[in-house]
């Protein structure tokens, strides 16, 4: 899983230079630079201010203001306190899967507030992102010391709960794709480095139902995931919790697995009841 956020401030990131915003050719100059405003700030989940985000793109800091007003009113962004900009709640939700007139997120909501009450950690949504994951939704625990991970946070399939578990739910031919688009990134001497073993580890998921992330992608950060399934019993999304390591062991993601895949069912029922949960 990538970094969860604890209750201390995280340290920001400074955005990587961008080549010139890409023109589509269209004479649309204005919509191609508040497009490369959106992508921008979904590459940078803990957000940036307005001057960053000039730099970033090469834009006057006077433009990429009336742009972020203009997302901001249409929640598309969000600025906190600090003034910083990020990604909002309308953006993320043209992203989601709907079934039947129904938003992944809304029939999912349920099942991650009584996931995130059974265990008392953080309960998050996501979704596959071409060869990456992305959060949806998230549920904060009632723990004292909270971990848990921001809306439009991307994260590497290869070292996640929720990326393996997807994927192992995911047809072959489909999942091949994703796969070859994948770098597996070491980023701990345990992390999975090779499609082989990666082969290996979703095999192992496919049959017990669930993933765990045993601080594959940062030390001392476990999560434990279960899929939601469509109405051909293929992962549509994923539902798990995250925390430290010395409250969310490995030894309780094992107790706790049946309590994830349950809280999968429940999502995957209110989002379809003709999908079959495996």
């Amino acid at each position: 899983m990538p970094a969860a956020r604890s209750t201390r401030r995280q340290p920001r990131t400074k955005p990587k230079p961008k080549a010139p915003v890409h023109d589509s050719g269209f004479s649309t100059p204005s919509l191609d630079r508040a497009l490369a405003v959106l992508q921008c700030l979904g590459g940078h989940p803990q957000g940036l201010t307005l001057s960053e985000i000039a730099e970033a793109l090469k834009l006057s800091v006077n433009f990429v203001y009336r742009v972020t007003q203009s997302l901001v009113s249409h929640g598309y962004l969000v600025r906190d306190a600090e003034k910083r900009f990020s990604v909002g709640s309308a953006m993320l939700k043209l992203c989601q899967p709907v079934i039947d007139d129904v938003p992944l997120t809304e029939a999912a909501l349920p099942a991650m507030r009584w996931l995130s009450d059974q265990t008392g950690e953080a309960a998050h949504l996501g979704i596959l992102s071409g060869s990456e994951g992305i959060v949806l939704e998230r549920v904060i625990g009632r723990a004292m010391i909270k971990f848990y991970v921001e809306r439009g946070t991307r994260f590497p399939l290869h070292t996640s709960g929720p990326g393996k578990v997807m994927l192992a739910f995911t047809p072959e031919a489909e999942r091949d794709e994703i796969i070859t688009g994948m770098k597996f990134e070491r980023f701990q001497p345990w992390t999975i480095s090779s499609r082989k073993d990666f082969l290996k580890c979703l095999d192992l998921v496919r049959a017990q139902g669930y993933a765990v992330d045993a601080g594959e992608h940062l030390e001392g950060h476990n999560c434990l995931a279960a899929p939601i399934f469509d109405a051909e019993g293929h992962a549509i999304a994923s539902l798990w919790i995250t925390g430290p390591s010395q409250r969310l062991s490995e030894e309780r993601m094992l107790k706790l697995a049946p309590v994830v895949k349950q809280a999968g069912h429940m999502a995957t029922a209110a989002l379809n009841p003709r999908a079959v949960a495996r």
